[in-house]
């Protein structure tokens, strides 16, 4: 994983935490905005230096398999334990269910991609 990619993953793992712990101490020490701001400026960084770069597939394909299995494992040990999302991100929603099927059918496309130009 590339450095990027990890500040992106403790970003994201810092607002879910505020989210589903709003009144825990370190809540105030990062804004809320700074950690928005961050997220996309790297998200901005990161899609301007694919494009020059032009990663490999299996690259790409590894993020976005890393992403969503650390988002679905982040959000089931918030849940286990005890935290609650205040907007609403959770397995009872049926736009996060949505998000995922969407996430997962990309993954699947880019695999078959990757077979196909493998061969």
């Amino acid at each position: 994983m590339r450095p990027i990619e990890i500040i992106l993953a403790l970003c994201v793992t810092i607002l879910l935490v505020y989210d589903y712990f709003p009144d825990i101490p370190f809540a105030e020490a990062v804004s809320l905005e700074v950690l928005i701001v961050v997220m996309l400026g790297l998200f901005m960084m990161t899609v301007y230096r694919n494009r020059k770069r032009n990663p490999d597939q299996h690259t790409i394909f590894r993020s976005h398999v890393f992403f969503v299995v650390y988002i679905v494992a982040l959000m089931a040990l918030l849940t286990a334990l005890g935290g609650e999302s205040q907007v609403g991100i959770g397995f009872d929603n049926g736009i996060f269910w949505a998000a995922l099927a969407i996430a997962l059918m990309e993954i699947s496309f880019q695999w078959r991609r990757m077979k196909q130009t493998q061969e």
